[in-house]
């Protein structure tokens, strides 16, 4: 089983992937501007090659961004303090100025790390799980938008599904984002709300994760407070954020 530590290496192994960086700059007492580079590895997602991106990751940021404007990230964003980064007159400054190369912040995402410790869970339902080759029966079942991607990049390759009889009440699914991470996604059916299903699968499939030898991860929006309930119940805590940038046109 993963201690922390391992968990932490692992993530920020994968981030220096993601966003073309060394580990070493992780441990920097000031952030980190780089210039955009795909690399073998990385996870790969609808931004991938975004023009601008950043990365804020304990309490340093990493800025990923095209040549033409790193200058201007240099004397605007080096010596940020990442804790405000995203505040928004930070973020209105940043998007006036890539409005000037065309472009646009699109996306602030929040991402969760599992604590490692697995703890018995006291069963609330039945249950029943789907290894890859049985998810794909639900693909086109808008129930479970949140729980599968279907994305060749991330291929969905777990789930569990809790049930009322012959009814799901709820699904949480996994996708493989990158060799050594697998991304939780959840969907409880409306009428079964609020009864601790979603933070009761969460767990479920994060503990299996870990028992398969990879690390769980869990991301959601900054307004979705039930979404990062459900995280923090689950064994979750907030670990790092993501923005990213799209094209105008």
């Amino acid at each position: 089983m993963y201690t922390n530590e391992q968990i932490l290496q692992i993530t920020k192994t994968q981030l220096a992937l993601d966003y073309n960086c060394q580990l070493s700059d992780f441990e920097k007492d000031k952030n980190t501007i780089v210039k955009n580079g795909l690399l073998e590895g990385r996870r790969i997602y609808i931004s991938d090659g975004c023009f601008f991106k950043i990365l804020c990751f304990g309490n340093k940021a990493i800025i990923c961004t095209e040549s033409s404007m790193i200058p201007w990230c240099e004397e605007n964003l080096l010596n940020s303090n990442t804790a405000w980064l995203f505040e928004y007159p930070k973020l209105r400054t940043i998007d006036k100025k890539l409005q000037e190369y065309g472009h646009e912040i699109e996306d602030i995402h929040y991402y969760y790390l599992p604590r490692p410790n697995i703890s018995e869970i006291k069963p609330i339902a039945s249950t029943k799980w789907y290894e890859e080759e049985e998810i794909m029966q639900f693909k086109g079942d808008n129930r479970f938008k949140q729980a599968f991607a279907y994305d060749k990049n991330h291929p969905d390759v777990l789930s569990v599904a809790a049930f009322d009889g012959v009814n799901i009440m709820g699904m949480a699914g996994a996708s493989t984002d990158s060799n050594t991470m697998w991304q939780i996604g959840i969907d409880v059916i409306p009428e079964y709300r609020g009864r601790g299903i979603g933070t009761y699968l969460v767990t479920l499939l994060k503990n299996e994760i870990l028992k398969r030898g990879k690390v769980p991860f869990y991301g959601t929006a900054s307004s979705h407070f039930h979404s990062q309930n459900i995280a923090l119940n689950a064994g979750f805590y907030p670990a790092w954020a993501e923005l990213v940038s799209t094209s105008r046109t």
